[in-house]
């Protein structure tokens, strides 16, 4: 079976991160889907940022749940990476579902909670993330919904408001044992890993158990041509408008 290309927070290399231009540049190319990133507001509003602190937008060390939406709604989010995107505003989830979930697949990635006092505000999270997804995409489009996260914690508590979508548990190593993970594998569709953490034998095992693998930061020809030999499901680039995307035997993108 032939992989699917996931624009890594949008068309990164060519617009800022996470942001409707990154998005919108994305579905311009070679892709099956655009991945990224969900924070939460001190006041509960889901909002698209990657980084723990907000230091490249305001120079603070602060983050996103250390400010209302309407205190971070006011910041330029675009700016910091070109002037060409000055004045750029922060997406809340319910944009980004309700503009791009009829258009593509989406893999939605909880952050984990950048301090322990404000853990219960990332659960509240993974609930708030469920709920959107149920309520504002199309019932014939869920399957190509997708709920990421490093945090176990956090996909038990989204799998708890709803087992039916599909969770992905990222690794930081090639381990997939309960005991290590602190999580069933029962309710995960599949894994993702770091391409320099892939291995033939690891992506064999995914397979076995009948789950799915995905990998990142595939942004040149070898590690691209590394991902499509051990048989990757799922393959996330930052640079999707790169030329070496068509010299592959790819499928069509319909």
């Amino acid at each position: 079976m032939n992989p699917l290309i996931i624009a890594h927070r949008g068309a990164m290399r060519d617009a800022p991160e996470n942001t409707k231009p990154a998005f919108d540049k994305a579905l311009s190319y070679f892709v099956d889907g655009i991945e990224f990133d969900v924070q939460i507001t001190s006041d509960g509003c889901p909002v698209i940022f990657h980084d723990q602190s907000l230091m490249k937008i305001t120079g603070s060390l602060k983050s996103i749940c250390d400010h209302t939406f309407h205190e971070i709604d006011a910041y330029d989010w675009g700016r910091w990476f070109s002037e060409e995107f000055k004045n750029e505003k922060i997406l809340t989830l319910e944009q980004v579902l309700k503009n791009y979930g009829p258009k593509t697949r989406l893999l939605i990635e909880i952050k984990p909670s950048p301090k322990a006092e404000v853990k219960n505000l990332y659960y509240q999270l993974a609930g708030l993330v469920v709920e959107a997804v149920r309520n504002l995409i199309p019932n014939d489009l869920i399957p190509n919904m997708y709920i990421l996260s490093f945090d176990p914690e956090l996909i038990k508590s989204a799998y708890i408001n709803d087992p039916d979508l599909n969770y992905v548990l990222n690794l930081n190593a090639p381990v997939i044992n309960k005991s290590s993970l602190n999580i069933d594998s029962e309710i995960l569709c599949g894994y993702c890993i770091e391409y320099k953490k892939l291995s033939r034998q690891f992506v064999e095992n995914i397979h076995h158990v009948e789950k799915i693998i995905m990998t990142y930061s595939c942004n040149s020809k070898k590690t691209l041509q590394l991902a499509l030999d051990l048989g990757v499901d799922v393959i996330m680039t930052d640079d999707p408008g790169n030329r070496m995307w068509t010299q592959f035997d790819l499928p069509a993108k319909g």
